[in-house]
C-alpha cells in the first residue's frame, strides 16, 4: 500500500514495457505533452516539469492532494494508450515509480535531470537544441530561473543521474 501525502512535491517516472521506443515520433511526443496539459488544467498543477523521451517521461508537480496521484497516473497513462490506440496484446506500460521530494537541494536537483534528460538520451547535441526541444520544460524553467539558471541546474546532476 502507498500512501501519498498532501501538500508534497512528487517526482513521477513512466516508461513503456520492455522499454520499447513508441515514443520516437513527434505526433506521438505530442499525445503525451497534450494528455500532461489536460491533466495539469484538471488538477489546476501550477507547478508541472516535464520531459518526454522515445520510451518513457518524467515530471515533477506539487500535488495539494497526495491521493491524485493515482488518478493523475490512471488518466495520463489511459489517455495515451487510447490516444495511440496500439494493437498489443500486453499492457503499454511498465510500473510507473514515484518519489516525494524532501528537500529543497532534491527539488533543484530533479528539475536539472528532468530538463537534461533530452541530453541524456541524445535526442538533442546541445544546450542550444535543448531551448528548442518542445518535449521538455526547459523553456519553462529558463523563463523562472534564466535560461544560464537552467543550465546550470543541469550541469550539476552528476551525469545526468539525480540520485548520484
Amino acid at each position: 500500500m502507498h500512501i501519498y501525502l498532501d501538500e508534497k512535491y512528487y517526482f513521477i517516472t513512466c516508461r513503456t514495457l520492455d522499454k520499447k521506443e513508441y515514443f520516437r515520433s513527434d505526433p506521438v511526443k505530442q499525445i503525451i505533452l497534450d494528455s500532461f496539459i489536460k491533466i495539469r488544467k484538471e488538477f489546476n498543477l501550477e507547478e508541472f516539469i516535464y520531459s518526454i523521451l522515445n520510451n518513457h517521461y518524467h515530471f515533477l508537480t506539487y500535488l495539494k492532494l497526495g491521493k491524485d496521484l493515482g488518478k493523475i497516473m490512471q488518466l495520463i497513462n489511459g489517455n495515451i494508450s487510447k490516444e495511440l490506440n496500439l494493437d498489443l496484446n500486453y499492457s503499454l506500460w511498465d510500473k510507473y515509480h514515484d518519489r516525494m521530494i524532501k528537500s529543497e537541494k532534491s527539488y533543484y536537483k530533479i528539475i536539472g535531470y528532468i530538463i537534461g534528460n533530452p541530453l541524456k538520451h541524445k535526442l538533442v547535441k546541445n544546450f542550444d537544441e535543448l531551448v528548442n526541444y518542445k518535449f521538455c520544460s526547459f523553456k519553462d524553467v529558463a523563463e523562472k530561473y534564466s535560461e544560464q539558471g537552467a543550465i546550470e541546474l543541469i550541469s550539476k546532476v552528476s551525469n545526468l543521474n539525480w540520485e548520484g
